[in-house]
């Protein structure tokens, strides 16, 4: 795994929280579950997941549920990204 990622808070250019990997074993259909709902929801995973961190009483900054992913390109009417 890389470096976790450091960003620059928008307000008065402080340093944000540095982002660190959490990896979890899912079963194979809740992975499924999740990829289709940020698709209809058109978000990333990682968003979808801090949301439902936050439903559940984890403090999630709300700058952190931003889509940071570039957009995904579609051809021919299919979804072309990687699940």
């Amino acid at each position: 795994m890389g470096q976790p990622s450091v960003r620059m808070n928008g307000q008065n250019g402080r340093k944000a929280e540095r982002d660190v990997p959490v990896q979890v074993m899912v079963p194979e259909q809740v992975r499924r579950q999740l990829a289709i709902l940020s698709a209809e929801r058109g978000e990333s995973i990682r968003t979808v997941v801090l949301r439902a961190l936050g439903e559940i009483g984890i403090k999630v900054p709300k700058e952190q549920l931003v889509d940071r992913r570039g957009r995904r390109r579609v051809q021919h009417g299919k979804f072309n990204g990687a699940i």
